[in-house]
């Protein structure tokens, strides 16, 4: 018996010899795929309710994995995650392997640059999930010819809207004035749009304070 599994090993080993090049390359890509899927679903502090949907690997061989609620990586021994509701854009760079992510709350970091070894499918999800939670995204004009940008982003799970007004450089958050324009807008903009009952409104941007402005 012992002999015989000995050569069934040496058959099936002689078999897999003769595979062509892509056939290996396929097939350590297909366990590579699977053993960081495990890692994710294992390490990742992924929130209850969220979905695991797809897994990139780092250069460094650190696991990136996407979920229907937002993006896990790790920064150093510790995780990061960027929901996607705090997500401005997501760009893929193929020819240099770079995802970069663009933040839009001042509770994340401004540009989160990931460079992946094995990119699979999570770019395409990542600008997908990004793109689910944009609701609303345009320019608007305030008070003597300034502008500002609204956004309304969902997050998933949730009936509300969050809505975040991003100043033109050069106007003040504190003044009362310009408050009191965002105020007007957002009204109009929710009456408008049939998201008059979101909640969680503000300013927002990067500059420190209660209130902040894109600089």
């Amino acid at each position: 018996m012992l002999a015989s599994g000995k050569g069934r090993r040496r058959r099936q080993n002689r078999r897999l010899a003769r595979w062509p090049r892509w056939a290996h390359a396929w097939l350590d890509d297909r366990q590579r795929h699977a053993a960081a899927l495990a890692e994710a679903g294992a390490q990742a502090p992924i929130r209850p309710g969220e979905r695991l949907l797809a897994v990139a690997c780092g250069t460094g061989g650190d696991v990136v994995a996407a979920t229907e609620g937002g993006l896990y990586h790790r920064v150093g021994q510790a995780w990061a995650r960027l929901g996607w509701e705090q997500v401005d854009r997501v760009d893929w760079d193929e020819q240099r392997h770079f995802l970069v992510l663009t933040g839009l709350t001042p509770a994340v970091a401004a540009r989160t640059v990931l460079r992946l070894a094995r990119e699979w499918e999570l770019p395409a999800m990542a600008a997908e999930r990004a793109g689910w939670a944009k609701v609303f995204d345009q320019q608007i004009s305030l008070s003597r010819g300034a502008g500002a940008r609204a956004v309304a982003r969902r997050r998933p799970g949730e009936v509300r809207i969050t809505w975040l007004v991003i100043l033109d450089h050069g106007l003040d958050p504190g003044d009362p004035g310009v408050r009191a324009a965002v105020d007007s807008a957002l009204t109009e903009l929710r009456a408008l749009t049939g998201l008059e009952d979101a909640a969680g409104s503000g300013l927002g941007g990067r500059s420190p304070g209660p209130f902040h402005h894109r600089s």
